[in-house]
Order: structure tokens, then sequence, then C-alpha cells
């Protein structure tokens, strides 16, 4: 991390973001650091969460396939926080957005942040775990984009992320530069076997974090039927083991 702390002013410029977008991240900061019922960020202090979340989170927002399809259904796997699905979505007022957690504790802190951050309306909450939702619809090949962060191995989320994409779909996943060159290798085999090919690896150069990166991969085939594996095996047996 570099630089005096980041706040919530100083994101809204760096971001083009208006008083109204500011206001609700404010708001969902707020939820986030007085939140008692649930451990949902580790994190200790406002200037934390800003910086390493929010500000981390809305870094994506300079990779193409973000603005791109700024008006698609999203998705963000293994939400926990909110981050950076909920972020993105103040900044994007188009962004229709799918938060998928499994632990039902941090769902009901999902369920209060999209409504503190004012997008309860097109944020929605599926408390279920991945390989579950992905089962069928609308789970199954319902996103054009998948959301990732702090969830997994590249090879694991690649296995998790691939059933829930849409044909010409794409996976961000919010990564670092050490756990590329230690992941990507696998996560491309991976990435072969699920029907995704990996693409470029964009550098979040408005990232406060000093190694942000975002991996992108497209879903070029159909996903086979035989993924994603029974639930936690993913994680037991990477594809690329």
């Amino acid at each position: 991390m570099t630089g005096a702390h980041l706040g919530i002013s100083d994101l809204a410029e760096r971001f083009a973001l208006d008083a109204e977008q500011a206001a609700a991240l404010e708001a969902y900061v707020d939820l986030l650091a007085g939140w008692k019922r649930a451990n949902v960020t580790g994190l200790s202090s406002r200037e934390q969460i800003i910086e390493t979340l929010l500000g981390d989170a809305l870094a994506l927002l300079d990779v193409a396939q973000v603005r791109d399809r700024a008006g698609a259904g999203w998705l963000d796997l293994g939400a926990g926080a909110g981050i950076p699905g909920i972020p993105l979505a103040v900044a994007l007022p188009d962004v229709e957005l799918t938060l998928l957690e499994a632990v039902s504790r941090k769902c009901e802190f999902l369920e209060a942040a999209a409504g503190a951050a004012g997008v309860a309306g097109r944020a929605h909450v599926v408390c279920a775990r991945s390989e579950r939702y992905a089962a069928g619809p609308p789970g199954r090949g319902g996103a054009a984009v998948v959301l990732a962060r702090a969830v997994a191995p590249l090879p694991v989320l690649v296995e998790l992320a691939a059933p829930l994409l849409a044909p010409g779909g794409v996976l961000l996943a919010s990564k670092t530069t050490t756990a590329v060159e230690e992941e990507g290798a696998a996560g491309e085999i991976a990435a072969g076997l699920c029907g995704l090919v990996a693409g470029p690896v964009v550098r979040l150069q408005r990232s406060p974090l000093d190694q942000a990166v975002c991996v992108a991969y497209e879903k070029v085939a159909p996903t086979p039927d035989r993924f994603p594996r029974r639930e936690g095996i993913a994680a037991k047996r990477p594809l690329a083991t």
C-alpha cells in the first residue's frame, strides 16, 4: 500500500463519482466498519476498508470488459463483504448484480450492504455454494461477467466460475502479480478443460495496492457437464494437478 490514507472523497475524485455515489459508498463503509454479527473483512479500520477494499475494487473500472459489459448480468463469486461487486454497482448504475455467497452470516450482511449502498433493487443475494448454484438455471450459464476476489487459486476459481458464465462471458479475477506467477499456468490448464481461454493480465494502475492485477478468462466453448465437480472437490483436487 502506497501513499497517504485515502478517503471516500479521494476515491470519488479519482474515479469521477458524483456526490450521490460517494454518499452511497460512505454508507456502505459505515455499515462494514460497524458490523458486529460476523467477521466479513478481517479489517479493523475505516482507512483499511477504504484502501484495501474500495480502492482496489474501483480500480477494476480501468479493465475494458468492466466498462464494455456494464449493462449485462454480473455475478460476484464468493461475495463475502460485497467486494468488488457492490462498489462497482455503485459506480455503474446499469449493472445488475448477483452476490453469490455460501456463508449465511455473510449473506445477512450482503442484504444489508446492498440496501445501505442504494443498489438493493439491482443487487440480489443468493446464499448457496457455487457448485449447487451452477447445477442448473438460473445459475448455470447466466452471467456475462463473473467477478472474484480472494476466493481461491486460479485453477479452482476457473472450475467454479466457468459453468456460471454465458457463452462469450468473462471471468475477471482480482489477484496479485505474485499469485499470477504462482497460479497462472495451472489456471490456463484448467481454463482449457472448462471451455475458457486466458486473456491478458491487466495491471490495475489506480489501485492503492502495489501488486494489484486483474486476470481475464473468456468463455469460448461450452463447459462440460461434469464441471463443477461435487462440493469441495475443486479445492481438494485442482484440475491442473
